[in-house]
C-alpha cells in the first residue's frame, strides 16, 4: 500500500518515539505496529537517533483509529479514505489559490476600468 499520510509530516520535526506517539494518539502499540505493517504510517529518523513520529503523523494515527473504530473500516478502506481526504485537501488548496488569482485579476481590471473612465472624462472635456 502507498503511504498517503505524509500530508504535513515532511514539514514537522520527528520528536515522539513510537510508544509516546501511540499514547498521544490514544492507540495501542499493537495498533501502531499494525498500521506500520500496512504502510499507513512510517516512522522516520529522529534528530537524536532512533525512529519517531511528528505531531501531524500522530494526528493521522488517531484519524486511522477513528475510521476503524467509528466506521468499522479495514486498513485497505482506511487507505482509500485517507487518499481521498488528501486529494480533497489538495483541491481546496487549489481553489484557494485560484480565488486569490481571481481577486488580483479583478483588482487589476477594476483599476484599468477606473483608468479608462478618467481617460474618457479627460477626452470628453476637450471636445
Amino acid at each position: 500500500m502507498a503511504n498517503y499520510l505524509m500530508i504535513r509530516a515532511q514539514e514537522e520535526e520527528r520528536i515522539f518515539t513510537r510508544s509516546v506517539a501511540a499514547r498521544l494518539a490514544r492507540i495501542t502499540l499493537d495498533f501502531l505496529e499494525a498500521c506500520e505493517r500496512e504502510a499507513l504510517v512510517t516512522p522516520g529518523q529522529m534528530a537524536g537517533g532512533g525512529e519517531g513520529y511528528t505531531p501531524g503523523e500522530i494526528e493521522e494515527m488517531a484519524r486511522i483509529y477513528r475510521l476503524q473504530r467509528d466506521l468499522g473500516l479495514e486498513f485497505g478502506a482506511v487507505e482509500v479514505v485517507l487518499h481521498m481526504r488528501q486529494q480533497m485537501l489538495e483541491m481546496l488548496d487549489e481553489i484557494e489559490r485560484l480565488e486569490v488569482q481571481m481577486i488580483r485579476r479583478e483588482e487589476r481590471l477594476h483599476n484599468e476600468i477606473q483608468r479608462l473612465r478618467r481617460q474618457l472624462a479627460r477626452d470628453a472635456g476637450f471636445r
